[in-house]
């Protein structure tokens, strides 16, 4: 297991996570664009965690999903081979294990299944692509 790409990912998702909260926080000054229902669901979320608890809390989901996708299948090469159903069954094991019971009760009860599994899904393409982003830079820069 690449214990660098595991690293990479608590990192990236922790930074999304300040972002996400970023734009939640301040929903009202977004953009209409921006004014997504889901933003506006995690600020109760947001308002019972720490900026550094929310994203030790995002990026501790990124690294325990990264090794299920890796053993699944390789990382990608490019961005158009990005298949990333585990984050959006992920969900389920963190409603099951009852760790998150704010992003439970704020985020996840009022997406419903389908929505969540969906916005848990485009996470992980999100942070995975980033990533790619990030080990492209760095092929180019050696």
């Amino acid at each position: 297991m690449n214990c660098n790409l595991i690293i990479l990912t608590f990192i990236i998702t922790g930074l999304w996570d300040v972002v996400l909260r970023f734009m939640s926080l301040n929903y009202n000054s977004l953009p209409k664009f921006f004014q997504i229902d889901f933003i506006e669901y995690l600020i109760p979320y947001f308002n019972q965690h720490t900026l550094l608890a929310a994203a030790l809390i995002a990026g501790f989901v990124g690294a325990t999903t990264q090794p299920i996708i890796i053993s699944i299948m390789p990382f990608p090469k490019s961005l158009f081979n990005i298949k990333y159903v585990i984050s959006a069954l992920y969900g389920f094991i963190m409603k099951w294990s009852k760790l998150f019971p704010y992003l439970e009760k704020y985020y996840y009860n009022k997406l419903g299944l389908f929505r969540s599994m969906y916005c848990d899904g485009v996470s992980g393409i999100v942070v995975n692509s980033t990533i790619l982003v990030i080990y492209y830079i760095i092929s180019k820069i050696k």
